[in-house]
């Protein structure tokens, strides 16, 4: 099996290539060649899923291009173990499986089991990154007293949260969790000011990555990019939409197996 990510085949994609691992081991697969070849469009290693998104993507092109028949949640269950055996997420996967918005894991678990509840925004709302550079993410993951700190206020948050299912609850709490959960540099501490005093309505660290996330309405957002591209640090400055569609197959996913193409 080998992976080409963004068109470089020696892209270290470990968690793709697990996850897929994992759905040929479970499911007996066979075949003699299988390439997987991702295009990935947001910063890689900066807390936006990537990892999560690319292994997820991975094992659904794979499952149909050998036509596999198994359930959703079975084939993106591969993609969930994987990312917790690389240490490289704890639960994106199962919000990509079937959670779509703005919102949090309210009961934790593999896809199909997890429950995420989303929270209304306002088609003027525009989120707004700065990424400076990958983090490490396994160092922390494997921190137990980090661990401990993440379930202690991680709990606290989420009590506040579930009491007041809002956008502004939601972002409120985001800033008051990474506040003090203590992984936030000087440097994203920064940009996350910078974005406030620029008119965003709030801004706060990557969970967990060397990247800062804004809510900015859309008259503002012009204002925020940019005070954010002008930081002598040299974000790279990304502008999103709140997603509403959840994942999926595509009608021609980028997965080549021998004899068979997707």
């Amino acid at each position: 099996m080998s992976t080409v990510v963004n068109g470089d085949p020696f892209y270290d994609a470990r968690t793709t290539r697990r996850a897929v691992a994992l759905l040929v081991e479970r499911h007996g697969l066979r075949f003699e060649k299988l390439e997987i070849r991702q295009q990935v469009d947001v910063p890689i290693g900066c807390g936006f899923g990537a990892s999560a998104a690319s292994s997820l993507s991975a094992v659904y092109a794979v499952a149909s291009a050998v036509g596999l028949q198994a359930p959703k949640a079975e084939v993106a269950r591969c993609a969930y173990d994987a990312e917790v055996i690389e240490q490289t997420g704890l639960g994106t996967v199962s919000v990509l499986y079937d959670g779509t918005g703005a919102g949090a894991i309210t009961v934790p678990g593999e896809p199909g089991v997890a429950r995420f509840l989303t929270v209304k925004v306002p088609g003027s709302v525009r989120l707004v990154t700065a990424s400076l550079s990958p983090y490490v993410k396994k160092d922390v993951l494997s921190s137990m007293e980090t661990a401990r700190r993440i379930v202690k206020l991680g709990d606290e948050a989420l009590r506040k949260f579930v009491a007041d299912p809002t956008l502004e609850g939601l972002a409120t709490l985001g800033e008051w969790f990474t506040g003090r959960l203590g992984l936030e540099s000087v440097q994203v501490r920064s940009l996350a000011d910078a974005a406030k005093e620029a008119g965003a309505l709030y801004a706060s660290q990557n969970m967990v990555g060397h990247a800062v996330h804004a809510v900015v309405e859309e008259e503002r957002v012009g204002t925020v990019v940019d005070a954010l591209r002008s930081s002598l640090l040299g974000p790279r400055v990304d502008v999103f939409t709140v997603g509403s569609v959840g994942a999926g197959l595509l009608d021609q996913p980028e997965v080549v197996t021998e004899g068979a193409r997707a």
